[in-house]
């Protein structure tokens, strides 16, 4: 034995470890961030002695009740054990839905209890907003095709289900461990309480060369008995420490045992030393956590050592310690700085988030734009890393609602866009079953083909239906029309050869006109021309091209041979211009172009007749000189034509009207 250790009876006791909340967890809104926020607290709470005390026991146990091995992270402290967990989870940020929901159920298969419930509470926040988004994303296309937002229900694909059921199941198996918690712990105060009653009787009873080793044996008892009520920790160890102080004072015996004790818990405080010495150098702060918090739970439970070592071991671990702490403090420190980095970054996007909260557009594919914006917002969100915790709600929640109100406006607009397309929808109908009606019932060609460009023009200006029947109504309405225009096509093709054949038969009648115009014999000619008249208003429509120019030619060659044969130009004149109305009579819309002539005729009697009252009364000017006068002969002359023009407009009119009030025989529609 180290005679210089003899008789050392000082001692310094470490002060207690308070017990730090790791239980509380971030809002569901928001990533949680414990491992710094643990840090943050461990550092301020635990703090070493600086005095020592006079060393009258062994090392007794400490008030936390836990007891360390460096060899099973299940014996840490509670807080400690959620420190390893969330050091060692995955970046969740990252992870699509159905990977967290894996990872969660993974966890609740393999996992210990208290693990499997810190990774639920991690994973839930992401979970929630892969859901939220997939609803907003539903609701969108939703009311993009038509939908009512009223009617809106999102069912998901039951991942949220499944993981809140699964949620639900480990916290009643957490509960169910509290209360079997609570029930060890009553039978550990019962168990340490026998064990105090023991450690009385050994006090009570006679010294002997067994008493330590007894008391020895009561302290490992002690040792391994775990947690107990916690309202009875205190109590249960002031007692403890009394009992002990009791039975060294008395202990006399046996004191070449007692400095062998000595000198070997002064080895394993030297030990302790070295190990808090490498710790300094750890750049892991959970294991340099773990690591000084192990140390300082084996200081406390090795013995005294000699007095005059006493201070100077103490002393020489706590710098040591202190050392650790330090660093961990300046890595903590280092981390906040990140966070206030952190924070700078979030702070700009939220102010990205809050400018496109108030963006307003009527154009949908500017909408699908900006709403990738506000995702891609979110994704450079969960990349960066954690915030200071007094700002972590904060700005998590004005960045929320700046998206939660771009995607409120964005389904406002989808919803007045849905009300008005339905209206759309309705009209673009109401056209389809007009041009149905058209297409198949074609009478008036000319007259339903304007009504059908109408409604195309109509179509034009209405906007656009749901997309999801807007294709289909306007096949429909396309239908319809290519339905009515390639009936036409047919139809005329049809009327152009007819037309073609009809131009053949009325050359044939032109050039009988030119043969009688150069033949001078005169014999028939009255019925020559009568035929070739009927015959001619009986043949039907010339190709337009051609039926200016050869009505023109017709009239021309008829002019002509009037003139030659006067006398039968009234009767043949008279004649044709009632072949003239009956071929106007059988056209379409005969009757309306009769009265149009009607019309026609009776104005242009009218004018004559009061421009014949004119020049009479001008005339009257002339009527007192007995002389010629040049002037009146012409005003008599101009009278005398209007006069025999008069007349012979009166007999056309005579014969019209004839014609428009003898009943009209059935034409073919052109």
């Amino acid at each position: 034995m180290n005679p210089e250790l003899e008789n050392v009876t000082n001692e310094p006791v470490e002060e207690q470890t308070p017990v730090v909340n790791l239980n509380e967890t971030a809002p569901v809104e928001s990533p949680a961030e414990p491992v710094n926020a643990i840090v943050e607290e461990t550092i301020a709470h635990v703090e070493l002695s600086s005095e020592p005390v006079a060393e009258s026991t062994p090392a007794v146990e400490p008030v936390s009740e836990v007891v360390m091995d460096s060899t099973d992270v299940s014996e840490l402290t509670e807080e400690e054990h959620d420190l390893a967990v969330v050091e060692e989870l995955p970046d969740f940020a990252n992870l699509s839905k159905a990977d967290l929901l894996k990872t969660a159920l993974k966890a609740l298969a393999e996992k210990e209890l208290e693990e499997a419930l810190l990774i639920f509470k991690s994973v839930k926040p992401y979970l929630d907003q892969h859901n939220a988004e997939e609803k907003a994303e539903a609701l969108a296309k939703y009311l993009e095709e038509g939908g009512d937002k009223d009617g809106f229900e999102f069912k998901g694909d039951g991942s949220k289900e499944q993981f809140n059921q699964a949620f639900t199941d480990l916290r009643q198996r957490k509960e169910d461990a509290r209360k079997r918690q609570e029930a060890e712990k009553l039978e550990n105060l019962k168990k340490k309480e026998a064990i105090l009653e023991e450690i009385k009787k050994l006090n009570d009873s006679e010294e002997t060369t067994q008493s330590l080793k007894k008391l020895k044996e009561l302290q490992g008892e002690w040792k391994k008995i775990k947690n107990v009520p916690k309202e009875h920790i205190e109590k249960l160890w002031e007692s403890y420490r009394v009992l002990n102080e009791i039975f060294y004072d008395r202990l006399s015996i046996n004191n070449e045992l007692k400095d062998l004790d000595r000198s070997k818990n002064l080895d394993h405080k030297i030990e302790l030393l070295g190990k808090a010495n490498e710790l300094t150098s750890e750049t892991n702060i959970k294991k340099a956590l773990i690591g000084v918090k192990k140390l300082q739970e084996d200081w406390r439970f090795i013995g005294p050592v000699a007095k005059e070592a006493s201070d100077d071991i103490w002393n020489r671990f706590k710098a040591e310690v202190d050392k650790v702490y330090a660093m961990i403090k300046s890595k903590t420190e280092e981390m906040e700085k990140e966070r206030m980095v952190n924070l700078e970054a979030k702070k700009e996007l939220l102010e990205k988030a809050k400018t496109l909260a108030n963006f307003q557009t009527q154009r949908i594919k500017e909408w699908m734009d900006q709403s990738n914006s506000v995702n891609e917002l979110m994704e450079a969100w969960k990349k960066i890393g954690h915030v200071p915790m007094a700002n972590r709600d904060q700005v998590w929640n004005e960045f929320r609602d700046a998206r939660n109100a771009f995607f409120a406006n964005k389904n406002n607009f989808f919803k007045g866009m849905h009300a008005e397309r339905n209206a759309n929808l309705k009209a673009k109908e109401e056209l389809c079953v007009k041009a149905e009606t058209i297409a198949a019932n074609p009478i008036d060609w000319n007259k339903q083909t304007d009504e059908l460009k109408k409604l195309q023009e109509a179509w034009k200006k209405i906007g656009q239906a749901p997309e999801k029947v807007n294709d289909a109504v306007w096949r429909r309405f396309r239908t319809a029309c290519d339905s009515f225009f390639e009936k036409k096509s047919e139809r005329y093709a049809s009327q152009q050869t007819e037309q073609t054949a009809n131009l053949t038969a009325k050359q044939a009648l032109i050039q009988k006109l030119e043969e009688l115009s150069a033949s001078e014999n005169h014999q028939n000619i009255f019925q020559e021309l009568k035929q070739i008249q009927t015959d001619w208003n009986a043949i039907g429509f010339v190709p337009v091209s051609q039926k200016e120019p050869i009505n023109k030619k017709y009239n021309e060659l008829l002019d002509t041979l009037y003139g030659k044969h006067k006398q039968l130009n009234k009767e043949i004149r008279g004649d044709r211009d009632k072949q003239n109305f009956e071929l106007m009579a059988g056209s379409p819309n005969g009757l309306a172009k009769l009265q149009r002539e009607e019309r026609v005729l009776m104005e242009r009697i009218r004018g004559l007749k009061k421009d014949m009252e004119t020049w009479d009364n001008n005339l009257g000017f002339f009527k007192s000189g007995n002389a010629k006068n040049p002037l009146a002969e012409q005003i008599q002359d101009k009278i005398n034509i209007a006069q025999k023009h008069v007349q012979g407009l009166e007999e056309k009119l005579k014969a019209l009207k004839a014609l428009r009030n003898k009943p009209a025989e059935t034409t073919p529609a052109e």
